[in-house]
């Protein structure tokens, strides 16, 4: 993706050997304020690092192919992050956007990742197996990725090592994913085709993995034909992260829920949504000026 939706329309008519330390520090700056061709909107600073990161292997490989004497790559710093804080949306907030995307195709999906927090290849990764009916637990062991919007992906593992993970669901999402199982199995028996365990879980009219892109474009429609605040499909996972520590969770059990790598990453994150933790530090810190029970 980094390389035919960004790299070769910006990049591709420079000689690679002619590629300077300083362009690429200039054309970096400008992509950072400057909306993607397919997105519509400035990349976040992930994509820029993906970007960047895209980028130094191949003039690393042009050095090892001795086409020029270094990588310009290196040494270079990103600028700092300029994009939009995440979207929160409230309990209500979300419920009326599932209410109103009940009837669609992507229902199931956007309630299980109401539910969960999982990142978007983690959910398009998943597949029957990974479903516990019984237990209403569902396992995290792959992530799709896709390498364009032409049905390019493979499947990796998740993120981190943290990200490989089983989580607990509620019975309404579960009853929700196994509503789009009958559906799945009468799409794919008008192919001529049933689905197995080890198909993926939410796949197209076609029988093949919906693809990360398709999802994006997806979301930004459903939402548009709401009257709810604008919201990334990432900020699904923002908003359930936040709800949960919001509720009061321990931040130990929302970093295993999350799959992040540490407790820390998690607090550091998401520190500015648990408003009232230092108003009730300062309640307890004033302790120590109360007056005691015998007046002195």
């Amino acid at each position: 993706w980094a390389i035919d939706s960004v790299l070769i329309p910006d990049l591709g008519h420079r000689p690679v050997a002619d590629i300077t330390q300083a362009e690429i520090e200039r054309w970096i700056g400008w992509r950072a304020i400057h909306s993607l061709p397919v997105a519509k909107r400035p990349p976040s600073r992930a994509t820029l690092v993906i970007v960047l990161s895209t980028l130094g292997s191949a003039l690393r490989m042009a050095m090892f192919d001795r086409l020029r004497p270094d990588n310009p790559v290196r040494g270079i710093r990103l600028p700092r992050d300029i994009s939009d804080p995440p979207t929160i949306w409230a309990p209500d907030q979300v419920r009326l956007f599932l209410d109103a995307t009940a009837n669609t195709r992507y229902a199931a999906l956007w309630r299980l990742l109401f539910a969960t927090g999982l990142r978007r290849g983690e959910a398009l990764g998943l597949t029957w197996t990974d479903i516990d009916t019984e237990h209403l637990r569902l396992s995290v062991r792959r992530s799709l990725q896709a390498h364009s919007r032409a049905g390019r992906y493979h499947y990796a593992p998740p993120k981190t090592p943290r990200s490989r993970r089983t989580l607990t669901i509620d019975p309404g999402t579960l009853a929700t994913v196994e509503q789009w199982r009958i559906n799945q199995r009468y799409e794919w028996a008008r192919l001529g085709r049933t689905p197995t365990p080890e198909d993926s879980i939410f796949t197209t009219t076609h029988a093949t993995p919906m693809l990360p892109s398709v999802i994006s474009d997806a979301w930004r429609s459903a939402v548009a034909r709401t009257d709810l605040p604008r919201m990334r499909l990432h900020d699904i996972r923002h908003t359930h992260l936040s709800h949960l520590l919001r509720s009061g969770e321990p931040i130990p059990s929302v970093s295993a829920r999350a799959g992040h790598g540490t407790p820390f990453l998690t607090l550091t994150t998401y520190a500015h949504v648990l408003p009232g933790d230092d108003e009730r530090t300062a309640e307890r810190a004033a302790q120590m000026f109360a007056e005691s029970s015998d007046g002195m």
